[in-house]
Order: C-alpha cells, then sequence, then structure tokens
C-alpha cells in the first residue's frame, strides 16, 4: 500500500546531475504528475541500485517519497531502455534534444499526458527507426502548440488575408508571416526565416491536424530539402521562444 508520503508513476529520465558527492539530481518526466525533479540517494556509488534505472532516456516505474524542499527516489524499475537509441549516436541526439524540449518548455509539476505520450511515441519511432525525421517534427510542433507559441501558417499575421502559396519570410518576432501588402510593416525585425513553399504546405496540413485534434499518421512525404528547410525553421523558433541556446544542439550538429 502507498501511503501519501509516497507516489507511485511511470516517467521518462530527461536528465540528471551531481548532487553532491553520491547522489544525483534526476529529472523524471512523470505520466502523472508532469515534470518533477527528484534525489536520487546514493546513485554515484558503486553498485547502486539506481545506477542502470537513472539512465538518460529510460522508461521507468518509479516510487517517490515526498520531501521538504526536494522528493527522494525510492524504487525504480526499467521498463524500456531503449538500446537502439542509445548504440546509435545518431538517435542518441535526437532523443537528447527531446528530452531537452521538454525540460526547457514544459513547467514542473504540470500533469501533460499529451506531451509525454509525444515523447514517448518519438522515442519509440527513433528505437524502431520508423518515420525518424517526420516524428521529430511532429514531436516539435506539439510541443509548440501545448506551450501557446504554435505559429500562423494560414493567413497573415497583420492583415488577417490568405497567404499566397510560395515561399514566405516568417518572422519569429510575431509568430507568423506577413503577406505581399504588409512586407514593409514589421520592417525592424531581425529573427526572420524563408520557408520554402512545401515546407509551409506541410506546416498548414499540420496545423489543420492540430486544430482538429485528429492523430497524425506520418502519411505525408517530405524530400530532403524540405526537412531540411522545416528543421532549419524549428530550430530558429524553438531557440527563440525558449530564450536560450539548447545544450544538445551542438551535439545533434555534430553526428548529424
Amino acid at each position: 500500500m502507498v501511503s501519501n508520503k509516497t507516489y507511485v508513476t511511470e516517467g521518462l529520465i530527461l536528465n540528471h546531475r551531481d548532487f553532491g558527492e553520491t547522489d544525483l539530481l534526476v529529472t523524471l518526466f512523470t505520466k502523472s504528475f508532469g515534470k518533477v525533479p527528484v534525489v536520487a540517494r546514493r546513485a554515484k556509488m558503486p553498485n547502486s541500485k539506481f545506477s542502470s534505472g537513472v539512465q538518460l532516456l529510460n522508461k521507468v516505474k518509479v516510487s517517490i517519497g515526498r520531501g521538504r524542499n526536494l522528493d527522494h527516489l525510492n524504487e525504480c524499475e526499467i521498463i524500456d531502455s531503449f538500446q537502439t537509441i542509445k548504440s546509435n549516436l545518431t538517435l542518441l541526439s535526437k532523443g537528447l534534444f527531446s528530452s531537452e524540449l521538454v525540460v526547457n518548455f514544459i513547467q514542473d509539476r504540470t500533469p501533460n499526458i499529451q506531451i509525454f505520450n509525444a515523447l514517448e511515441q518519438n522515442l519509440n519511432h527513433l528505437e524502431t527507426q520508423k518515420n525518424i525525421d517526420q516524428s521529430m517534427i511532429w514531436f516539435q510542433l506539439q510541443l509548440i502548440n501545448v506551450s501557446g507559441v504554435f505559429p500562423e501558417f494560414m493567413v497573415c499575421i497583420n492583415c488577417n488575408e490568405n497567404l499566397k502559396r510560395k515561399d514566405h519570410v516568417f518572422y519569429s518576432e510575431i509568430g507568423g508571416i506577413n503577406c505581399d501588402n504588409c512586407i514593409n510593416v514589421n520592417a525592424d525585425l531581425n529573427h526572420g526565416v524563408t520557408i520554402l513553399e512545401d515546407s509551409l504546405g506541410f506546416l498548414r496540413h499540420i496545423q489543420r491536424v492540430i486544430r482538429s485534434s485528429k492523430p497524425y499518421f506520418f502519411d505525408k512525404y517530405l524530400d530532403d530539402n524540405t526537412l531540411n528547410d522545416l528543421n532549419k525553421f524549428l530550430r530558429i523558433y524553438l531557440t527563440y521562444t525558449a530564450e536560450r541556446q539548447m545544450k544538445s544542439i551542438k551535439f545533434l550538429d555534430l553526428v548529424n
């Protein structure tokens, strides 16, 4: 029986760092309680019962004790260690980038089953090496949406007129695009990135999917040029909205 001083949940290990000489401070993204920092006592010691369980990206079942300042890990059982991801630097870089996005965009102790499921789905796609590129893009766009900063791709951000089917310049500061008639309205903006017509077509499709609350079936073919363009846009927009340079990007660039 679990007392009110402890709670049991499933979670994904987002990151950890040294906490004193023998402990680790682990960031768990839990299914029931959201993002939770917990102390894994003596996790750095040889033969610690937590040493394998708190490895990055593990899916675990945990028992956590409530503390005055920080909760502490009582038990940690591995559900899935995603070994394929961890044995491939390219896959690992994508997994760590995904986990860092959750750390940066999701508040502590705010349950968010949609993003928990989205992160787990993305890790499963990486593990099985299916639809990897679209899965990464879909995950990032879901995270942007839940964070309340999903851009406008259908209409001009200034006059609300439908945008023409062509390449457009997207401005992170306003979260959208100006039409040809309004091109000089925000002339002082400096975080503009050109998005190609095919990329905008895909982003509009995703915007419709998100607005309809329907599942995404990874049924759109994206050529390398479009994928590169989408990744460039997402990198710029996520960095702008996070207001920081994410550490995992260097690793991502190094191995991809």
